[in-house]
């Protein structure tokens, strides 16, 4: 049985098993895979530099990956399948049932599930007689719950591109004050009530947040609900008074001024499965962070966020192409390279933002300028106390 025919009943056992998966398939060979893609999402999620032709979440919320192999190449499908225990709390070799038998023994040694499939669908499925994961597989998950659970998070973190996160709760007080609106509705309010130009931009960053749900019109989520009865207590029952809260912090920072709105902005930037991974890595390099260590820590702990939340689109192509190939180093050591795959308002919207939610102090220095002129040495990153 070739690999086409094996990854169509491996999905159709992950249907029936109640999986989310997404797949990885080449462009060059979607018409070979049609039928899969009918069925299923793509990814772009490395593990170790590699694409697992299967990754999701199991009906119990752990990340597995499957290596696809038809008769052949059984024995580089079991290095892939193992790089994948890495990132995964679960990995499987699926190929052909006949095939794949003899090797049953040497997989379950090393930790890998077996499915073998025939003409009838994944007849045997054996899972790995252990499931341990390494730090990796918080990336990997962090990843798949953007991708997948698209009904609590509206996208990746990279919408957050306003210096200013109190602009953010502008259409939670908008929809709590009037209910449900369109799209056009919301951000004309927006525009006349609140005084604010980029009303589509607060829109896709309260959705992002999880405070806004899918679909049109626009309701608020039950952490949306959440969010607006915080702003209720605190008095802001309107844009208007949401419009003099963000005049009284002036050159301030919300937690400086507003510590509880501080609190309520941190609260909804921590749901987010990409910032919680990235609070997580630089609280690690805490309390004063050089600005590379923290690069060097994400490209190493959690890849895909480095790529996905501080990479340009063209630069995390080139950085994955870096990870790949084992050059990961250049990615924080080479200035040539690093300040041609980061996206320049990592530098200040992104560090203003993490001011203002009370994660960074103060006394933080964004950078304005080009990133050509950005020295990480002047500019570090100071973590705000917790306490």
């Amino acid at each position: 049985m070739d690999e086409a025919a094996v990854f169509d009943r491996v999905v159709t056992a992950l249907d029936e098993r109640n999986y989310e998966p997404l797949v990885h398939v080449p462009d060059a060979h979607s018409e070979t895979y049609a039928d899969v893609l009918d069925r299923c999402r793509r990814h772009e999620i490395a593990i170790r530099g590699r694409y697992p032709d299967v990754l999701g979440f199991t009906d119990a919320d752990r990340v597995f990956a499957i290596e696809v192999k038809g008769s052949t190449n059984l024995l580089r499908g079991i290095g892939q399948a193992m790089t994948y225990q890495q990132g995964a709390h679960v990995s499987y070799l699926a190929g052909d049932g006949e095939a794949v038998a003899p090797h049953a023994n040497l997989l379950r040694s090393k930790g890998v599930g077996v499915i073998g499939v025939d003409a009838d669908g994944a007849t045997s499925w054996s899972d790995p007689p252990s499931a341990e994961s390494a730090e990796e597989v918080a990336d990997i998950e962090g990843q798949l719950s953007v991708r997948l659970r698209s009904d609590a998070f509206g996208g990746d973190v990279t919408t957050l591109s306003l210096a200013q996160p109190l602009n953010y709760l502008a259409p939670v007080v908008a929809l709590d004050r009037y209910g449900p609106l369109a799209r056009d509705e919301l951000v004309d309010v927006i525009a006349d009530e609140y005084g604010f130009g980029a009303g589509d931009e607060t829109v896709a960053s309260a959705r992002t947040l999880g405070l806004l749900a899918l679909g049109s019109p626009h309701e608020l989520t039950s952490q949306g609900e959440l969010a607006a009865t915080v702003l209720r207590g605190y008095g802001i029952e309107d844009l208007d008074d949401l419009r003099l809260t963000k005049a009284d912090v002036g050159r301030d920072t919300v937690a400086e001024v507003h510590p509880p709105l501080a609190v309520l902005l941190r609260n909804s930037f921590s749901r987010h499965p990409e910032f919680g991974l990235l609070l997580d890595a630089l609280r690690k390099e805490g309390p004063r962070v050089q600005f590379l260590d923290l690069v060097e820590r994400l490209v190493r702990e959690y890849p895909n966020v480095f790529l996905s939340a501080f990479c340009t689109t063209r630069g995390a192509a080139r950085a994955r192409e870096l990870i790949e190939r084992g050059k990961t180093a250049r990615l924080y050591r080479d200035p040539s390279v690093w300040r041609d795959v980061i996206r320049t308002n990592v530098l200040f919207n992104f560090v203003q933002q993490l001011k203002h939610v009370g994660v960074l102090a103060p006394e933080t220095r964004s950078h304005s300028g080009a990133i050509a002129e950005y020295d990480p040495d002047e500019k570090p990153w100071i973590v705000a106390d917790p306490g």
